[in-house]
């Protein structure tokens, strides 16, 4: 009777000292950090084969399909244990095997939500819509990353983390911070006069292939009162958000892209100017915020796809997606009738339009026509933007340009193509046609922006504006669109030999 409980506690002894797989993955991973600060190439995959070899449960959370690795989910859990471990170390310190195409989609998405004070007079409103607008964005947010992978952030003088790897019940927390008293208090102390470009730039600091960005703002410029020239102002903080995004896609980050989402909430309480005079807004009146999305293309390009934009509560004024130009060739055909006139077809599938001629008769004499099937389908712009003859540079003038969608999907010649274009002339040439759908500054920005505010109480108009946008906006169009260049997004061109 006396020997079982010296057996049992041998056992014990014995059991304490095992150590699991996971234990030893963690030593190896301290073990290289201490080294250089760095888990090289070599490193990186030793510890991915010590996960591959085990069939302990805790390494389940990295495995796919087919004992593949989710590499985002390895390098995650190996931030926070060594975080945890008090060792300084970034994303960029951890080699990681480029992903495959499914695997990239894995992303953390990093939300920004402005805490100054002119943000408060949007949580005052009965009607919440600021609330269910910013609510309804992150539980679909929630729906497009791995459970781990949403941050959400204040960010005025700093980058306050509310929650770091938010759950379904952050989420929720987060929301109901979403009021005046919660956000008084949790921004007191942390907030000071705004200055949108820099937070801006933060948020863009943070996009890498992994990581997206979303900043949530009035958008407001705040010159303050030693600005007398809100006009130079404004042109020097155009210039400063141009030079940020600028570099970014220089140095950094080529393939660039953003959304900007214009939406529209109650306020009630206190606007600040443009000289920082306090108007108070007793009664609930309509003013625009603007959610805006800074990642690479094929994350953006995620987002859009997805569908859960549409979705959000209240839904949204404009869409704005811009991309960095690349002048790509897409798939394109030219159709074999033409609209007007004659042409030889025998040389269409080398895009090549031989012996053409102006159509004759009483009707539409004079005139040469034909039609362009090309697929639009897998660009990220929005269907409005390909359909806007005004985003079309031609390089002979004398064709004019008409744009349709494929309605026809049952047309055997039209499957893979998502639009129509349709041009003519009077004049024929030898000339090789060059069509570019181009990237520029979104027209809806000049309608709600404005360069004088101070008379915002009084005047309706000028409550549906942000003073100050578009500097911002033109500012960051210029870094994708520059004024040198032609920027096209894409391009079409076509032979034609008389």
């Amino acid at each position: 009777m006396k020997r079982f409980p010296i057996l049992f506690s041998i056992i014990i002894l014995f059991c304490s000292g095992c150590k699991t797989d996971i234990d030893h993955f963690n030593e190896q991973a301290l073990r290289f950090i201490s080294d250089d600060k760095k888990i090289d190439k070599r490193e990186s995959e030793e510890l991915v084969n010590s996960i591959k070899q085990s069939d302990e449960r805790g390494f389940q959370q990295f495995k796919l399909e087919g004992n593949k690795i989710n590499h985002s989910r390895v390098v995650s859990y190996l931030l926070k244990y060594l975080t945890h471990k008090k060792i300084e170390i970034s994303e960029d310190d951890i080699w990681l095997e480029k992903r495959d195409a499914k695997l990239s989609e894995n992303i953390n998405i990093n939300v920004f939500l402005e805490n100054s004070g002119s943000m408060n007079g949007y949580l005052n409103d009965p009607s919440t819509q600021f609330k269910n607008s910013v609510y309804s964005l992150l539980t679909r947010l929630k729906l497009l990353v791995n459970h781990d992978s949403l941050n959400l952030y204040f960010i005025n003088n700093d980058d306050q983390l509310m929650f770091g790897n938010a759950s379904n019940n952050d989420v929720e927390a987060f929301k109901d911070i979403l009021n005046p008293a919660s956000f008084s208090r949790i921004s007191r102390g942390r907030t000071s006069e705004t200055d949108i470009n820099e937070l801006i730039k933060r948020s863009i600091r943070k996009v890498n292939d992994r990581n997206l960005s979303v900043f949530i703002s009035d958008c407001i410029y705040s010159p303050g009162k030693k600005r007398q020239n809100a006009s130079m102002y404004l042109s020097e903080q155009k210039h400063g958000i141009f030079l940020n995004f600028a570099t970014e896609i220089r140095d950094r980050n080529s393939n660039l892209a953003v959304i900007i989402l214009h939406l529209k909430g109650g306020f009630k309480g206190t606007y600040y100017d443009r000289q920082d005079n306090k108007i108070v807004f007793g009664k609930i009146i309509e003013r625009p915020f603007y959610i805006w999305f800074i990642g690479t293309n094929a994350q953006i390009e995620k987002i859009i796809q997805s569908q859960q934009l549409e979705e959000l509560d209240g839904g949204y004024v404009n869409k704005t997606i811009l991309q960095t130009a690349k002048n790509e060739v897409i798939n394109y055909k030219i159709m074999s009738n033409p609209l007007y006139g004659t042409f030889d077809r025998s040389n269409l599938a080398n895009n090549i339009i031989k012996k053409p001629t102006l159509s004759k008769g009483t009707r539409n004499a004079d005139l040469f026509g034909f039609t362009i099937a090309v697929d639009f389908s897998k660009g990220i712009q929005e269907n409005n933007y390909y359909l806007d003859k005004s985003n079309y540079i031609i390089s002979n003038n004398n064709y004019k340009i008409v744009i349709e969608e494929v309605k026809d999907k049952s047309n055997p010649s039209l499957l893979g193509f998502s639009h129509l274009l349709k041009l003519q002339t009077k004049e024929i040439r030898d000339e090789v046609l060059q069509i570019k759908l181009i990237g520029k500054s979104p027209a809806w920005v000049k309608k709600y922006a404005s360069i004088n505010d101070s008379n915002i109480f009084s005047d309706e108009s000028e409550q549906q504006k942000t003073f100050g946008l578009q500097y911002l906006v033109d500012g960051v169009s210029e870094a994708f669109y520059p004024k040198s260049q032609l920027n096209g997004i894409n391009k079409i061109s076509i032979n034609i030999r008389k």
